[in-house]
């Protein structure tokens, strides 16, 4: 499956397994105990990081967000078992440590290695976006211009996260 524009959440539409919750994970949903999930967000630039974790406060799914600006240090802490998110939103271009040199890193770890990571960053580059739908990456999304469209963004990413579970 290819990828479709990446003004939008995009990804291979097979990707059920990956974004399928690990058995540390699986707990029982019911109408009145809706899933909530933890969620990481690794990027550099402050503003960004700070509406993108407005945006994850405002989402009732969410029961827990940490935003990293230092993907080195947050790559420590998650080799390390510090966190342990259920979804990591991942900006691409980062000093020292790029957003698919991250990717690859988390995949040689074995509890991070089914955790799905969708890109969000400002690189609408055609060959990053190509570069990522070679990756295992469950999604990318180019950062929208106002406060509005990254919640819904955001909200999308996460229904789709708790709907294909």
């Amino acid at each position: 499956m290819g990828w479709a524009s990446h003004t939008q959440i995009i990804g291979p539409a097979d990707l059920a397994d990956e974004l399928a919750p690990s058995p540390r994970r699986a707990r029982a949903r019911t109408t009145e105990t809706p899933w909530t999930l933890s969620v990481l967000t690794v990027d550099d630039d402050d503003a960004d990081a700070s509406l993108i974790t407005e945006a994850l406060r405002r989402n009732e799914r969410v029961r827990h967000t940490c935003s990293a600006s230092e993907p080195d240090r947050a790559l420590d802490d998650l080799v390390h078992g510090q966190l342990r998110p259920d979804l990591i939103l991942l900006d691409i271009q980062m000093p020292r440590v790029d957003g698919f040199t991250f990717l690859r890193a988390l995949r040689e770890v074995p509890w991070m290695a089914r955790t799905p990571v969708v890109f969000l960053t400002t690189s609408g580059y055609e060959r990053d976006v190509k570069r990522a739908g070679q990756t295992d990456a469950a999604g990318y999304i180019v950062k929208p211009d106002t406060f509005r469209e990254m919640r819904e963004r955001i909200d999308d990413v996460i229904d789709r996260f708790v709907l294909e579970s």
